[in-house]
């Protein structure tokens, strides 16, 4: 890559930043668990200002730490959280349709860069390994979209010192960083609601309903239950919003007991449209376990229904 384009595109400035930062960040893969377990509980201690034993964790945020050191699932929870992969294992379960369109899906830039003319015009461009809406495009133009001018940034989406790959969540090391372009579906960018189903080993708690995605100020979150009755429940200082009942919530219910099944934690998130409902991703780490929850019961309550496997009770 042309090192003077880049510096024209974003800067000297921010070319040094990202620059130190890739140079200076650890890569978590080559780090014993011991080691990365001491790194995660300073972070969560310096989140809510306490230890915890690892091996007896009590709270919800507490077990998400355990879960991302330890839990493996069947063995091949990668093609789950990667969300390119994670659509053949819908359709596995579900049958096809279930997960918006993929239009092309990328590993080398200089692949993409070839294949950029030949795109529709519009269409949504999103990392496979990244969390919380973060590296999400939506493309409305895309003859009026500069490449060069945004090939550096979409370099960064294939490096995985800059991705889920190396974090404290071990179910993404196996993972290979990818470039995907899904379909635009219009009613996912007008309403712009996320509805996120909190599920213990197939059974449904709550949802999560996640407002402004993409928007510049970040998402609100909304709890309901399972009837759609809004919760006395808050998740840090997102803003927190009336959120119109889901098109196909009963559908969504059922699709989330099938997908959660087996394991003892995961998010089911969809995108709801007047006509369609789709599987948007599975969650086993909301938050990384470092969201605020108000009130504490609800951390607690959704602790206790959180069955970590019998053995890591050491």
């Amino acid at each position: 890559m042309d090192f003077l384009q880049i510096i024209k595109n974003v800067g000297i400035k921010q070319f040094l930043i990202d620059w130190i930062t890739y140079s200076r960040m650890l890569d978590y893969r080559d780090l014993p668990v011991e080691k990365r377990v001491e790194l995660m509980m300073n972070r969560y201690e310096k989140k809510f200002g306490y230890r915890f034993d690892i091996m007896n964790p009590k709270t919800y945020t507490e077990k998400i730490q355990w879960y991302k050191a330890f839990y493996t699932g069947d063995g091949h929870l990668d093609r789950i959280v990667d969300k390119h992969l994670f659509k053949q294992y819908v359709s596995e379960k579900l049958g096809e349709g279930y997960t918006i369109p993929l239009i092309g899906v990328w590993t080398d830039i200089t692949e993409f860069e070839k294949d950029w003319n030949h795109l529709p015009e519009e269409f949504c461009l999103k990392s496979n390994v990244k969390d919380a809406g973060r590296w999400v495009e939506i493309i409305h133009k895309r003859s009026e979209v500069s490449f060069k001018k945004n090939k550096y940034e979409w370099s960064k989406w294939l490096r995985p010192k800059w991705t889920l790959i190396n974090s404290f969540a071990s179910a993404y090391y196996q993972c290979t960083p990818k470039i995907l372009a899904e379909q635009y579906v219009e009613n996912v960018k007008d309403q712009l609601y996320d509805y996120k189903v909190m599920c213990f080993d197939g059974q449904p708690f709550c949802i999560e309903a996640a407002m402004e995605r993409f928007g510049s100020t970040g998402p609100s979150f909304t709890f309901y239950d399972l009837n759609w009755n809004k919760l006395d429940v808050t998740s840090g200082h997102h803003p927190n919003y009336d959120v119109p009942y889901p098109h196909h919530l009963n559908e969504m219910l059922e699709i989330a007991k099938v997908l959660s099944k087996g394991f003892p934690h995961v998010r089911v998130d969809f995108f709801d449209t007047d006509n369609k409902l789709y599987v948007a991703e599975m969650t086993f780490y909301t938050g990384s376990g470092y969201s605020y929850y108000e009130p504490q019961s609800f951390n607690i309550q959704m602790g206790e229904l959180f069955k970590l496997p019998i053995d890591c009770q050491g």
